[in-house]
């Protein structure tokens, strides 16, 4: 079984660093408690961003001046995004259930001792790091491909498929989850960056380290799908209320 290292700390300027953290909190936290109002908003953004930032690649592509590029590419693709948001987070739920299950499967192949990967020295640089888990992965996937296709396959298709066909027929509880699931990671990734920051001391030596913010991170979600939900079906009895109180008063005014 291969060992991975986890890697040392890198140094970056404290502006970036806080800066970040305090927008990754601050979107976390918006996603916790508001993300199944604002995941059109938020999606619709996101593929704003994505526009405006790879529009000009296309208006070289077009042959148009890039600013026009970005501007269309942005405008599409926010407009794209906020339609067809409920669509986006089940494929994005889907995705991700898939790849938590071929993460069991990999976990499993890499006690296989048949398994040849090189190996890295602990107290490496993170450039060194960053290096060697991108061609780790260039060939454990070759690997794992090549002997345990099949395992994959049968583990990942139904692991993605199932919530993306949930995701399509209750979209309100996907969004949920999906929104509640990013704005923990975002909140929890936050938080821990700044402290980090503060104090390098805090980094952890070794991956049982990230076992607190992971219970974080949970436990954030959970309790935000809970609140999200329960505030979901307070509006839909409230509309529906509204629905019947109208319902009964066109009937008194036809009645009479």
């Amino acid at each position: 079984m291969i060992d991975i290292p986890f890697p040392l700390m890198h140094k970056f300027a404290d502006n970036i660093v806080y800066m970040s953290s305090g927008g990754a909190i601050v979107l976390g936290l918006i996603m916790l408690g508001w993300g199944w109002l604002l995941s059109r908003l938020i999606v619709g953004a996101a593929g704003a961003g994505a526009g405006a930032l790879f529009g000009a690649p296309l208006a070289g592509w077009m042959k148009v001046d890039p600013m026009i590029g970005r501007s269309a590419a942005g405008s599409i693709l926010g407009v794209l995004g906020f339609v067809a948001a409920p669509f986006f987070w089940a494929i994005f739920a889907g995705g991700v259930c898939a790849l938590v299950a071929g993460g069991f499967v990999a976990a499993d192949f890499l006690a296989d001792p048949e398994l040849k990967l090189a190996p890295l020295q602990a107290g490496a640089s993170p450039e060194m790091w960053a290096d060697w888990i991108m061609k780790t992965a260039e060939d454990f996937s070759g690997q794992i491909w090549k002997k345990r296709a099949g395992v994959l396959v049968i583990a990942m298709a139904p692991a993605g498929i199932i919530p993306m066909l949930i995701g399509f027929w209750r979209p309100r509880l996907v969004t949920i989850v999906t929104t509640a699931f990013i704005g923990a990671v975002l909140a929890t990734s936050g938080a821990v960056a700044a402290m980090v920051q503060a104090d390098s001391a805090r980094w952890p030596k070794a991956w049982s380290g990230l076992m607190i913010p992971l219970y974080v991170a949970g436990g954030l979600w959970l309790f935000s799908m809970a609140v999200q939900y329960n505030f979901a079906l307070a509006a839909e009895r409230k509309k529906k209320g509204k629905e019947i109180d109208r319902a009964k008063s066109s009937g008194e005014s036809g009645g009479k």
